[in-house]
């Protein structure tokens, strides 16, 4: 069972491009500079999970409409077109890279959530904790940085995926000015 799931989640890695298009990505360096100058008096303090919290379930939602939309788009002849894999077979199929897009903007939402919910659940005193009292502040504020950080990727991701559509939408529109082009066979 995990090799299956490791199995996929490479193959959608692949699709998405892997490291480097993570560290390339307009959208994580956008979700940076909003970051740093802008929104640190929120994720420098306590309960910055608020916000995570309150708009990923709903974001969340909407992507997976999305998602199941955009792979339903255009008829099964241009799903199937879009679904041919490239003159290099090991490259991903078109099809695959928009639904990667989608995928990978929803595992960075359900990271976002699932840390801000550990980061609300670890925000507790404990005696054990009293060694390291002096640099909990430091932590604190590095955990609530990346935290943050992730949520506004995911904020960021939006227009990722919305691209995405608009790709396969600009796709498609050629491939129907392709069809209207091709010579009208009588069926008689």
């Amino acid at each position: 069972m995990y090799k299956g799931v490791a199995k996929i989640f490479a193959k959608y890695w692949l699709a998405y491009g892997g490291l480097r298009s993570l560290l390339c990505s307009p959208y994580l360096h956008i979700a940076v500079l909003v970051l740093l100058p802008l929104t640190y008096h929120t994720w420098s303090k306590c309960d910055w999970w608020n916000d995570p919290m309150a708009a990923l379930p709903n974001l969340l939602g909407f992507t997976l409409a999305g998602l199941a939309m955009s792979i339903g788009f255009g008829d099964d002849k241009f799903r199937a077109l879009l679904a041919e894999p490239d003159t290099d077979l090991t490259k991903p199929s078109d099809y695959v890279v928009m639904s990667s897009t989608f995928v990978h903007f929803i595992v960075v939402q359900l990271l976002a959530l699932v840390y801000s919910v550990a980061s609300k659940g670890l925000w507790f005193y404990a005696e054990w904790m009293d060694p390291i009292r002096d640099v909990l502040p430091v932590l604190n504020k590095i955990a609530g940085g990346v935290g943050y950080g992730l949520f506004l990727y995911a904020l960021t991701s939006v227009l990722a995926a919305t691209m995405a559509v608009f790709r396969i939408a600009s796709i498609y529109e050629a491939y129907q000015r392709h069809l209207a082009n091709q010579p009208k066979t009588d069926s008689k």
